[in-house]
């Protein structure tokens, strides 16, 4: 289940995709992490004003590079490369695209599950190897990375450690309620 998304650049409407299979669309492309390119590029732009905001270059290309990937993994007819896909516009505001770009993201790895009990793993900032690390462990191929989102496959991995859980086993007595 992955989520769509339409922004208008230019006039256009341009279809954007995120799944469970970005991080390693966007690693394979890029050779970098969109975990952590996300994370500074939404620290650099501020409050979406471009006088408070500490964007340079390298975060404008990255942001591209992010634009990219979703609207290439929503439609495979877009060119081969960024440069040729950004020359169809005249213009392309970070500052429009970006925080709707995020917030399809925030659809994304949406999670639904509470862990039962603290893991230690789970505690850590999230990368591309550490979540294509869970889909392995989860026995999630490649192929089915498509059909989830990152909040999916984080919701079953936590569920697979509450299975290890004892403590749901208990059930409330009367007594429990009365103390209630």
């Amino acid at each position: 289940m992955s989520m769509m998304k339409k922004i208008e650049i230019d006039g256009k409407a341009v279809a954007f995709k995120a799944s469970a299979a970005i991080p390693r669309i966007y690693r394979i492309k890029f050779q970098r992490d969109i975990y952590k390119d996300l994370s500074v590029l939404e620290k650099s732009i501020g409050d979406e004003d471009p006088e408070k905001s500490s964007l340079d270059l390298f975060s404008l290309e990255m942001f591209e590079n992010i634009a990219y990937v979703m609207a290439k993994h929503a439609d495979p007819s877009i060119p081969d490369n960024p440069e040729e896909w950004l020359d169809e516009f005249n213009t392309f505001s970070i500052y429009q695209v970006l925080p709707k770009l995020i917030e399809l993201w925030g659809m994304n790895i949406r999670t639904d599950v509470e862990a039962k009990k603290k893991l230690h793993a789970t505690d850590r900032e999230m990368t591309t190897p550490l979540f294509l690390l869970r889909c392995v462990q989860l026995g999630i191929s490649i192929r089915d990375l498509d059909l989830l989102t990152i909040g999916m496959v984080n919701d079953m991995f936590v569920e697979s450690r509450n299975d290890e859980y004892k403590g749901w086993r208990q059930v409330a007595t009367q007594e429990d309620f009365d103390r209630f």
